[in-house]
Parts: C-alpha cells; structure tokens; sequence
C-alpha cells in the first residue's frame, strides 16, 4: 500500500440501499487520485441492536438445551433474511449471490454454535454481539468486488488487534497491535475492509471496544499505520453547533482542535480521540452524499475565544452523599469501588465540605444495584434524575459567569454550577429541569452569534 492511507469508517447509518453505490464511488475517487483507501466498516442497520437482545432473551427465560436450541434456530434464519434482503438490493449475478451465501453461512454457523454455548460460557457475549460486523464486512468485501475495487475481508482478529479482558469494553494493547497491523499490512495487496468495533485477548476470546467501537477500531488503524488521514462519514454533513432538531439554524463547525472534539462527548470517543492524539492524525467527520459538508479534527494550536457547540446528555442520575460520619476522600473509595464492580462509570465527581455528588449513567443497566449496594455502606445518600449541559469552545471567567447565572435564571434547578480551569474548553452544569431543549435554545442565542 502506498504511504497516502485514507482509513474510511463507514456505520451503520450510511450502509443503507441507496447509499451503498456511494460508498464505492467515495473509494474509486481515492483510489483515482492516487490514494490507497482502508476501510472500517460497522454492522448492517439493526443488526447489533437485535444480537443484544436476542441474548438478553436467552438469559431472561430459564430454557432447557432444546428450548435454546429452538429459539437459536429460529432467530438465525430470521438474521439470514435480513442479510439476504440487503444482498438482494446489490446489482450481484446469480453466482456472485452463491459465493456470498456460501462465506455467510460459515459466520451463521460459528454464530448458531456460539448461542448454543453462551448459557454455559458468558465470555461468548462479545463474540456473538460482533458478529453483526463480520456480516457486514463480508457483503461489503464482495459489493466492492463487484464494482471493480479489488477488496479483501480483514477480521480483527485476524490481525489480530489484542485487547485486555474488559468484556463489552475492552482496550486496545497499543504496543502489540500497532506492531501486529502493520505487519499485516505490509504485503497486503487488496483494500483491506475491517471488521470493526472487535478485537480479541491474548487468550483467544473475542471482545467488543464499547460505545463507538467502529470509530475505536478506525482511529486505531488509522495512528497505527501513520495515515494520510482518517474519514468518518456520516448521512449528514460534518458537526454541527448543536442539535438541529433544536435549533433549526445550527451550522457546519469548519475545524475543532483534537481537545474540543474530546470535550464534546458525542463527536467522536474519548477512546478513538486518545489514538489520534498520538501521531496527530487528522480527521474528517464528512456527508457521503457530499463530501464538501465536513468538519476537520486536528490539532490547532491557537484556539479562538469563543462557544462552538452545545449540546446536551439526558437521563442521568445524581448521587448526593451528605454522611459526616465518613470522611470525603473514604466515602469515594467506597463509591468508586462499587461503580467498579459494576462497570458503571462515573460522568462527573464534585465534591464540597459537606458533600459528595457523583453524576453517572445507566447504559448497562446496573445503576439500582449500584445504589442499593452503596446505601447499604453509607447511610445519607439520596439519588436525583438529572441532565446535564455543555458548552465547548475557549472560555474565561466571564463565560463562566455567565453560564451559570443563566441557568439561575432559566429555573433550571442548578445542581452543580460549572466552573473554571486553565485552558478552558468546555463548561458543564448538572440540571434538574427536564425542558433541555428550550434551555439550549436561550444558551445559543446568547453564545453563538
């Protein structure tokens, strides 16, 4: 391959019928000017949604061998139908259509076998749950085909990229997999399609990276190997100042700094952003329809004063500990300790004299166990539904300020205020009120002009 890498990252949300074609024709115009495009791909749309469930399924009820066995075949052809709709959709021949069902049906048959096992062996979770992206990148490998890309399926691992035993959200071994990559790629003569969102221990079992995994996935390959660049497209147009569904005047952001896009939270992965970070590897977050709608992540060493996004995150919860029988700094070993052992993480810690408030999520669904657990150990503890509110750009006393009176003012029940640090770039505050949206409708009329 060539030194110029385009590593693209193609989701979910864009691996739908109509844009397809276009995904092929994004390559052939890198592959025209010169550039060896790699690509990452996620699942088919729905399809993890549904691997997740079907497995949540299986715990919920307390089957025999034959009422798993049932349930598993039935659920495999309902997943061989959806694959076999989205073939259909393809220009392929009636041999091409052969060749791909034959290399599907060797995953379906792993994947059968895997949920036949998984009751017996939960460490299968993540396996069966990846499989959505192997589907993806075989079809995919084969459409690229087709249309005159000379392509090759490249599974994680098979790379292999090793990771540690943090099921569901496991990291990446750095110095072993960059090595193992660029080995990998070294003679590869094709355009390596990658099975993103997936990597594999050193014992050979097979784990997932978590939320945004496929971005994960790509910016790794992407520091690893030193691309020209890494491309993450998207239906829509580059990232905008805030949810346009709010406000329906948002605008395209021309470039953030790599620090601004981690402080933001919902552009890309605080985990795929460590990556880049290293070799300063430049990003595009760009429309697959047109690739002039795009916003550049890159590293910009002098940072205008200024808002550029807001936005929001929903449905968290509050934990206000105000026990002063136990000592601030021993009330946080006992609260990390149980957050840990549920693998529930902790958004936002502040503490005062009298107080400990932690703001976390509920993704896995282990919050109640967490407060239960913890209101066993400390007596005056109290758990609050709130949101939260952030503003990123470069910021100084003033912004805070302002900020902060403003939510006063708004009603918002102000839990936690935002504040100051060196090289400001973001300001969050913890709210109680749940009208966000007109919250952030008055938030962009007096920060971005």
């Amino acid at each position: 391959m060539s030194k110029k890498i385009i590593v693209n990252k193609f989701g979910g949300g864009i691996l739908k019928k109509e844009l397809i074609p276009i995904i092929a024709k994004r390559l052939k115009e890198q592959l025209n000017k010169g550039y060896s495009p790699l690509v990452v791909v996620s699942a088919m749309p729905g399809v993890t949604d549904s691997l997740v469930s079907f497995l949540k399924k299986l715990k919920e009820k307390p089957l025999k061998r034959d009422g798993v066995t049932s349930l598993t075949v039935n659920y495999i052809i309902e997943l061989k139908k959806i694959h076999s709709v989205i073939i259909a959709d393809m220009e392929f021949n009636k041999e091409w259509r052969n060749e791909i069902h034959i290399e599907l049906e060797k995953l379906f048959f792993e994947l059968e076998k895997d949920l036949n096992t998984t009751l017996s062996d939960t460490k299968l979770e993540d396996k069966i749950i990846s499989y959505g992206e192997k589907l993806s990148a075989t079809i995919l490998s084969f459409y690229f085909n087709l249309k005159g890309i000379d392509a090759q399926r490249l599974l994680a691992e098979e790379i292999p990229i090793i990771t540690d035993d943090n099921f569901k959200n496991a990291n990446i071994d750095w110095q072993t997999s960059e090595k193992n990559i660029n080995q990998k790629l070294s003679n590869f003569k094709k355009v390596p399609i990658i099975a993103g969102f997936t990597g594999i221990t050193n014992n050979g079992v097979t784990t997932t990276l978590g939320r945004g995994g496929t971005d994960t996935t790509a910016c790794f390959v992407g520091s690893a190997i030193k691309a020209y660049k890494i491309i993450l497209w998207k239906d829509v147009g580059g990232v905008l100042s805030t949810d346009p569904k709010i406000v329906s005047k948002a605008k395209i952001i021309k470039a953030i700094s790599y620090q601004e896009a981690e402080e933001s939270g919902k552009i890309i992965h605080e985990k795929a952003i460590s990556y880049v970070k290293i070799f300063k590897t430049p990003i595009e977050i760009s429309s697959i329809s047109n690739p002039k709608l795009t916003t550049q992540i890159k590293e910009i060493k002098n940072i205008k004063k200024g808002t550029k996004i807001i936005s929001s995150k929903k449905n968290l919860t509050l934990f206000l500990i105000t026990d002063e029988n136990i000592k601030t700094n021993e009330q946080l070993l006992i609260v990390s300790s149980v957050f840990a052992k549920y693998k529930v993480e902790m958004i936002l810690v502040s503490n005062t004299r009298h107080s400990l408030q932690i703001v976390a999520d509920n993704n896995n669904g282990l919050l109640d166990k967490v407060f239960e657990e913890i209101e066993g150990k400390i007596s005056k503890i109290k758990s609050i539904k709130v949101n939260m509110i952030f503003l990123v750009g470069k910021f100084d006393i003033n912004d805070v300020n302002k900020f902060n009176d403003l939510l006063i003012k708004l009603e918002t029940k102000l839990q936690i205020s935002a504040f100051l640090y060196e090289n400001c770039t973001r300001l969050e505050a913890v709210v109680e009120t749940n009208k966000i949206d007109e919250v952030i409708k008055v938030l962009y009329k007096k920060f971005i002009k």
